[in-house]
């Protein structure tokens, strides 16, 4: 049961659960000792949502508050869809996960994974391609001003996996031209780089270059860098698929 609920949380683009908040938690999870079962983890989450829904009532929201209220949602939408199939609790889950991103929006407009975690929420929970065409017409325009290579190379597989390939081919040039531009006059940082090659490795079908930039990655970043081990796994996987061949 733990393995599946963590398994759920790897849909989501920030990968951020947050954990306990700073307001502290008298919901603790039930004694290891025993096997938890899904009402367990249900109750679990529950409290966890009156807690953070309390201090919404009592304090101005903030970042924080809201990312760990929406992905505690996340899971009890999963809990109630899985094993208890409850479509009306899931269904009230969902739309409160849509007004706690458009809140996320509205606080922090320039960043980008809100939009996306919208646009996914609305793909996968209602099937609204009309508010997901929206949504992803919004953002190919701030990607443009703004641009986040993390989010671009996400809306990338979003539409090769929507089977948009022509908006995704269209994506792919733009932040391709981007990208390459900005290496060529030595604005890169490593992260930026890394992304590259990525871009590079999975859609532009150039792993040779792909492997090359991760290789300058590995040798110019501290070993206990966030970028330094994405670079080393992604290497790693590169040479695997080759290997598989």
């Amino acid at each position: 049961m733990a393995a599946v609920l963590a398994v759920v949380m790897l849909v989501s683009l920030a990968g951020v659960y947050i954990g306990q908040s700073i307001m502290g938690s008298e919901n603790a999870l039930p004694a290891q000792q025993e096997e938890l079962q899904p009402e367990d983890y249900l109750a679990y989450y529950q409290g966890e949502v009156d807690r953070l829904e309390l201090y919404l009532q009592e304090n101005e929201a903030d970042e924080t508050v809201l990312l760990e209220l929406v992905e505690n949602y996340r899971y009890l939408s999963f809990i109630q869809q899985v094993f208890f199939d409850n479509q009306d609790l899931t269904e009230e889950y969902d739309l409160r996960m849509v007004s706690l991103y458009k809140s996320l929006i509205e606080l922090e407009p320039l960043d980008l994974r809100y939009r996306l975690e919208l646009s996914n929420l609305y793909l996968e929970k209602y099937d609204n391609q009309e508010l997901v065409d929206k949504e992803i017409a919004d953002l190919k325009e701030l990607l443009r001003v703004n641009p986040d290579p993390l989010v671009h190379l996400s809306l990338i597989h979003l539409l090769s996996s929507t089977g948009q390939e022509e908006l995704a081919l269209e994506e792919i040039t733009w932040l391709f031209q981007h990208l390459q531009s900005r290496a060529d006059e030595g604005l890169s940082d490593n992260e930026e780089r890394f992304y590259y090659a990525v871009l590079l490795g999975e859609y532009i079908d150039d792993v040779e270059a792909a492997e090359e930039i991760l290789m300058d990655i590995i040798e110019s970043e501290d070993e206990n860098s966030i970028v330094y081990q994405d670079a080393r796994h992604y290497l790693d996987y590169l040479r695997s698929e080759n290997n598989q061949d």
